[in-house]
């Protein structure tokens, strides 16, 4: 089972029946993250608002398209 949370309800779903936002304004902890929404409809709004690169369905996910994600995005050290 790989659940994911609606981004606007918050209510978890199977992540294979997710579409996903990438490219997006907005940045979750780690920084850049696939942004998951229950519907198609709700995806596209999404994307439009906040300037969106594309919608993914889960069998698009890719280890190449998560590297992406992450480039650029490290934690930066507490020394002063």
């Amino acid at each position: 089972e790989i659940s994911v949370k609606d981004y606007y309800s918050l209510k978890w779903l199977d992540a294979r029946q997710a579409f996903f936002v990438i490219g997006s304004d907005v940045h979750g902890p780690m920084g850049h993250e696939l942004i998951p929404f229950a519907s198609k409809t709700a995806a596209d709004s999404f994307l439009t608002d906040h300037h969106g690169r594309q919608i993914l369905d889960f069998d698009e996910l890719t280890f190449e398209i998560i590297q992406q994600l992450r480039v650029g995005n490290r934690m930066k050290s507490m020394e002063k």
